[in-house]
């Protein structure tokens, strides 16, 4: 008879279920679970006590559980108490912080149940401990915001702002209450709202209903008199909001209250200013106020007419007003004659130039009404002159916006394409062609970043005026926005097509001298021809588009003309655009990890997550490919949170614990919806965030600083670490280093290249190691791919490294069997998957 035979079956049961309790417990990763002896010794250990603590139970094990407590809880005898109260009590359960093996504190929640054998011997306690880290966090935080916000209304001395209970009485009272009306907390605290009515107000029920109101409409507002403590009154605003708790019962009233009694009285004084002028300006909302006697000579003169007339009330009024008429127009009675088309039609309007008391002459409006008496005699009339000089020359210049750019002042799109449709139509039936050259300039957008969008302003007028003088007889050129320009030519012999083209690109590319300082700007153009490209107006502008394009990517030629296989590429485009939503959805990305090692001691740190696409027709496409399509589509913002999302799940499977390293996309950064992205997936994944580090490029910054610096910033507070990605590259600058919070410098691998070869390579690299060693930044060197890199790399000081020398990039099935890492514990489903994803050797990283 077997062993397992001789057992009985209540004792089997017992077995299995102390095996599925042991099971249980070791598989728990959220909550330390772990037995002591009777005397405190730690007797067993589970997976999250090691992920909390961070010992493992060979190292933990026989240690006495007081050394997870500070020391000064250890002075003061706190864990014996523990013990002591679990058995007095029969559990022990508080808060407090405690330590971990690396030294550092969390917020812990503990709880002891004492252990006992069924003969009432203690076998020891249980132990049950939970990271509460981030609840006491969010816990201090709304206690510091309801702190805050409190300090904030009780120190608010302009409005009155306290509430109500549901039935109307005062539950609390600020300073600006105190100060509105009179009474101190202690006075009004308990008292019904209703005092600071007026007792008809009261009678007529106004208190109650505006409870009412607030709480059928969902707020109440009102203008009216209230009354203070004194008795005196004040005109107040006020507001009242009904307040619910979370499960919807009425809390009570949110009652805001200002005194408005000063506007009030402005606003009265103002009335009555009205009511004095009354007959001079009603009806009348023009510029230059004033009325004549009825002989024509200034009864008055306001501010309006002083501005419009250069006079002092006391310099003209008892004048005649024909001094603003010019002379020959005094000469001819008109003066007189517009006064008697008033008295006979009941008003005069027209325009004509009028004279300033400098002699100047503005343009101007004109209308006189006649004022009577209420028995009707003449008191004189209203006069009123508006300056429409400005006006006038608006108008002419609205007219000119119309068909010109602002800022420089070419013709704009509406104009290019009158001209152009008017040259496509001459051409029909002849033997001209039409040429449409689209012009794009070349690093304008780094032109605005490093030096202001003053300067870039200043190089595209410069480059506007050269270009409006080398325009000749069936030639044009507009701006149709930003740095995009747009020729047109209506010629008939190659060679004047090709004289325009070489004047456009000189004028273009020829040093421009500004204010403060000297730049040769460069420009890509793309041509088409009518009708040997296209047919109609919008297929030629859209090939000469094309064909910009194309010289735009090229890096000899800058300018192209129009080819039909153009049109090819552009569909491939959009076609590995459709590819790439459908990837997405399909599964077909996949990730590859390549190590990170530190130089002192040689160990590993991490692993760079890089980006593989293995499409079902055309197999793996390099990210170098297929990332600036995603970036046009915007598909990089999803294929971003793809990324990150299954690094941080995968990364799960290796014990070792190793960091990864992510890639932010431009678009990520400036997005701050990005903070609760990473908050969310590590929380869903279970990653630490001590275990991923996100890297950011330079240029990824130069957009939004202030947007990027704030995503970065609350990143880090989570725990994650930050990365400048190939750094020295383009715009690396000091002021980055210095805003933002990096961890790491990552050195761009083209000065690793040529370490071996070049003298200004290696005095970069050290440079940059002195730098990152003085803001005490970690600096790793990407692209290490021989020994003499490393040695020189090793012999500057550098802390990390990173490239083929070390290992290429892999699928984590290939980081776990060629290099026996048994920390990554994949199932098997997974491990063929991954081995079905390996990438080609060779293959360019890529990064999202």
């Amino acid at each position: 008879m077997s062993h397992e035979e001789a057992r009985g079956p209540a004792e089997l049961a017992a077995l299995s279920t102390e095996l599925s309790y042991k099971l249980l417990v070791e598989g728990v990763s959220d909550y330390a679970i772990y037995l002591l002896n009777p005397d405190g010794i730690v007797s067993s250990w589970n997976t999250g006590a090691q992920l909390a603590k961070g010992y493992r139970a060979d190292e933990i094990i026989g240690q006495h559980f007081s050394l997870f407590y500070t020391a000064g809880d250890r002075v003061k005898g706190l864990p014996q108490q523990a013990l002591q109260q679990a058995l007095t009590s029969g559990k022990f359960e508080a808060e407090g912080w405690r330590l971990r093996k690396n030294g550092g504190r969390f917020w812990a929640h503990v709880v002891i149940d004492p252990i006992y054998k069924e003969d009432g011997r203690l076998l020891g306690f249980a132990k049950i401990t939970r990271d509460c880290t981030e609840q006491r966090r969010l816990q201090d935080a709304s206690l510091e915001s309801e702190r805050n916000f409190r300090l904030l209304v009780e120190g608010v001395t302009d409005y009155a702002i306290y509430m109500l209970k549901p039935d109307g009485t005062v539950a609390n009272w600020n300073s600006g209450a105190q100060r509105a009306k009179g009474y101190s907390k202690n006075e009004i605290v308990g008292r019904h709202f209703s005092v600071f009515y007026t007792e008809e107000e009261r009678a007529d029920g106004l208190p109650q209903r505006a409870l009412e109101t607030a709480l059928r409409e969902g707020r109440f507002e009102i203008y009216g008199w209230r009354l203070r403590k004194d008795g005196s009154r004040f005109w107040a605003h006020a507001v009242i909001d009904p307040i619910y708790h979370d499960d919807g019962a009425l809390l009570g009233f949110a009652k805001i209250t200002r005194d408005c009694s000063a506007q009030k009285k402005l606003e009265e004084e103002r009335r009555d200013t009205e009511n004095r002028f009354r007959l001079l300006v009603e009806g009348i909302t023009d510029y230059a106020i004033y009325m004549l006697n009825p002989d024509g000579t200034v009864a008055n003169w306001n501010a309006g007419a002083q501005r419009a007339k250069g006079y002092l009330a006391k310099e003209i009024v008892g004048r005649h007003f024909s001094d603003f008429y010019l002379a020959e127009e005094r000469d001819a009675g008109l003066p007189q004659a517009n006064l008697n088309t008033s008295l006979a039609t009941g008003k005069f309007e027209g325009e004509g130039w009028r004279l300033r008391k400098d002699g100047s002459r503005f343009w101007a409006h004109v209308v006189i009404d006649p004022i009577y008496r209420e028995d009707g005699v003449l008191l004189g009339f209203a006069k009123i002159t508006r300056d429409r000089t400005e006006q006038n020359e608006s108008a002419a210049k609205i007219m000119f916006l119309a068909r010109h750019d602002g800022l420089t002042g070419l013709p704009n799109r509406a104009q290019f394409m009158e001209q152009l449709d008017t040259s496509l139509a001459a051409c029909a039936d002849t033997s001209h062609r039409v040429a449409t050259i689209s012009i794009d300039l070349d690093g304008f957008k780094e032109i605005n970043d490093a030096f202001g969008h003053a300067i870039g302003d200043q190089v595209l007028c410069k480059l506007a005026e050269r270009l409006k003088k080398l325009v000749g007889e069936h030639e044009f050129v507009a701006r149709f926005g930003g740095d995009e320009f747009v020729a047109m030519k209506y010629y008939k012999s190659d060679k004047a097509l090709r004289d325009f083209i070489t004047r456009l690109h000189k004028a273009l590319t020829t040093t421009l001298h500004l204010e403060d300082t000297d730049m040769t700007p460069g420009a890509s153009i793309g041509v088409a021809i009518f009708p040997l490209d296209a047919q109609e107006r919008a297929q030629l502008l859209n090939n000469s588009d094309l064909a910009m394009y194309r010289a735009k990517k090229s890096i000899g030629e800058k300018i192209c003309f129009y080819e039909s296989e153009m049109d090819e590429a552009s569909r491939m485009r959009r076609t590995m655009a459709r590819d790439i939503w459908v990837a997405l959805e399909q599964g077909q990305f996949f990730l590859n990890y390549q190590v990170q090692r530190a130089v002192n001691p040689d160990r590993v740190t991490g692993y760079e997550v890089l980006l593989r696409w293995r499409h079902p027709e055309l197999g793996l496409i390099s990210p170098a490919v297929f990332i600036p399509v995603a970036e046009e589509c915007g598909a990089i913002g999803a294929i971003g949170d793809w990324v990150l999302e299954n690094a941080c799940r995968e990364a799960m499977q290796w014990n070792l614990q190793p960091k990864i390293a992510v890639n932010l996309s431009p678009l990520q950064l400036n997005n701050v919806s990005m903070i609760d992205r990473v908050r969310n997936v590590l929380a869903e994944t279970g990653l630490p965030a001590e275990r991923l580090e996100l890297e950011v490029t330079e240029s990824a910054l130069v957009g939004d600083k202030a947007r990027a610096l704030h995503i970065l910033q609350e990143i880090k507070a989570m725990g994650a670490t930050i990365a400048i990605d190939d750094f020295g590259s383009g715009y690396s600058s000091l002021e980055t280093l210095r805003s933002f919070p990096f961890d790491k410098i990552k050195l761009d691998r083209s000065f690793i290249s040529e370490l071996e070869t070049s003298r200004q390579a290696k005095a970069f690299v050290r440079a940059i190691l002195a730098l990152g060693h003085s803001l005490n930044v970690s600096v790793l060197a990407e692209g290490v791919e021989t020994e003499q890199q490393l040695a020189v790399l090793q012999q500057e000081g550098c802390h990390q490294m990173q490239g083929f020398l070390f290992g290429r990039p892999e699928t984590l099935a290939i980081l776990a069997e060629t290099r026996s890492l048994q920390a990554i514990d994949l199932a098997p489903d997974a491990v063929a998957t991954t081995l079905l994803a390996q990438p080609q050797q060779g293959l360019a990283d890529g990064r999202p």
